[in-house]
C-alpha cells in the first residue's frame, strides 16, 4: 500500500500543474466544440442558425487572439442560440404534426354504410382496407369486435348495414 502510494507521488513529482492560462484556454476549446456539435445537429436536422454560427466564429477568433475568456462566453451563447432554435423548431414540428393528425382523425369515417357486393366488393377486409377507415386489412377484426351486436358471421355482411368504426 505504501509502496503504491509512493509511487504515485513520485509519478506526478515530475508533471507540472496547468496553468490558469492553459486551463482557461481548455475550457474555451471545450465550450467551442459543444458549440460546434449542436450547430451541426441544427444543420442535419435543417434547423436555420445563421447569429449562432456567427458567435462560434467570433469565438474561434477570440481563441486566436488569446482572449479565452471572451471565446468561451462566446461558444456558451452561440450554443444556447442553437439549442434554443432546435428545441424551437422540434417544437413547431411537434406542433404542426399534432395539428395533421387531428385534422386527419377527423376526416376518418366514425361509420360505415355496407354496399353492395357487385358495387363495391365490400367485407370488413375490404372496409377495413379503404384510405379513410384504417388502410389496413388486417384491422378488420376490430370493425367486427365492435360491431358484434350487427355481424353474426364476420363472413355475412348485408347491404345497408350500418357499422361503427373505432379509432
Amino acid at each position: 500500500m505504501i509502496f503504491a502510494v509512493c509511487s504515485f507521488l513520485i509519478a506526478c513529482a515530475g508533471k507540472k500543474a496547468m496553468t490558469a492560462e492553459e486551463e482557461a484556454r481548455l475550457n474555451a476549446r471545450d465550450a467551442i466544440i459543444r458549440a460546434e456539435k449542436m450547430i451541426a445537429v441544427c444543420v442535419e436536422e435543417e434547423v436555420p442558425v445563421a447569429e449562432a454560427q456567427k458567435l462560434l466564429d467570433e469565438s474561434k477568433q477570440a481563441l486566436e487572439e488569446k482572449d479565452y475568456l471572451q471565446s468561451k462566453e462566446k461558444a456558451e451563447a452561440s450554443y444556447s442560440f442553437a439549442k434554443k432554435a432546435l428545441d424551437d423548431m422540434r417544437e413547431a414540428r411537434k406542433k404542426a404534426l399534432d395539428e395533421a393528425k387531428k385534422e386527419f382523425d377527423s376526416k376518418q369515417a366514425a361509420t360505415y354504410t355496407v354496399r353492395s357486393w357487385a358495387e363495391t366488393r365490400d367485407c370488413l377486409w375490404n372496409i377495413a382496407k379503404q384510405k379513410n377507415i384504417y388502410n389496413d386489412p388486417w384491422q378488420w377484426k376490430k370493425i367486427y369486435i365492435a360491431n358484434k351486436d350487427k355481424i353474426k358471421d364476420p363472413d355475412l355482411i348485408y347491404k345497408g348495414q350500418v357499422f361503427k368504426i373505432p379509432r
